[in-house]
């Protein structure tokens, strides 16, 4: 009966014993549910600083990793923009290299004159105007009777240049604004008279308002 009561105390005295001199009590056994305890309190502090240790590396690995990509994510996003703006002003440059092409550059003074003057019309041939009597050799395509009133004022105004020599202001301010009148109704003519009469009536017009602003001749 003693020997009963005092094998539990033994073990619980024993166990007790334990916990106050800091150790855990190790328990060992093999098969399933086995459970794997330090055996003093030197081996649970080590294996705890290996723990300890093992989270450091991982957490170092794993911030290394992160900085790594967060260093290769920049590095993209640099690139990306650098490639962003090479391709912007290369566009740029071509878009302003094309406008410079289709551009003309503008002419020189003796260019512009030159132009100028290749604008002027003909003044009027010997054939067309007698430089004697300032008679008129009207060609067909301005015959018509709607403008025989015309004609014959121009006709007034030239042969009295050819007696004075030159027209005066407001003959000549009147020669411009009778053959402008005569060429709005050659426009209605024009599919009437063809191509060939239109353009030559045409051409005879703008040579007779330019022969205004010259002397007899």
């Amino acid at each position: 009966m003693r020997v009963a009561v005092l094998a539990p105390l033994l073990v619980l005295g024993g166990t007790a014993l334990l916990y106050a001199q800091g150790m855990n009590p190790y328990f060992s056994a093999v098969g399933p549910g086995s459970y794997h305890h330090a055996s003093t309190a030197e081996e649970g502090a080590a294996r705890g600083m290996a723990d300890v240790v093992r989270s450091q590396g991982a957490a170092n690995l794993m911030n290394s990793e992160a900085a790594i990509n967060l260093r290769e994510s920049q590095k993209k996003g640099i690139e990306n923009d650098l490639l962003y703006t090479q391709t912007y002003f290369q566009k740029k440059s071509i878009n302003q290299q094309y406008r410079a092409a289709q551009r003309t550059p503008p002419p020189s003074q003796q260019q512009a004159i030159r132009l100028s003057q290749a604008r002027l019309p003909d003044r009027l041939s010997a054939n067309k105007i007698d430089p004697l009597t300032g008679e008129l050799a009207w060609p067909l395509g301005l015959r018509m009777d709607s403008l025989k009133d015309d004609r014959d004022r121009l006709d007034a105004i030239y042969a009295e240049r050819a007696d004075k020599g030159f027209l005066t202001p407001d003959q000549y301010v009147e020669v411009k604004k009778l053959t402008s009148e005569m060429t709005e109704e050659l426009r209605k003519y024009s599919q009437q008279l063809g191509g060939n009469a239109s353009i030559e009536a045409r051409k005879f017009l703008e040579s007779l308002a330019y022969e205004a602003g010259f002397q007899a001749g």
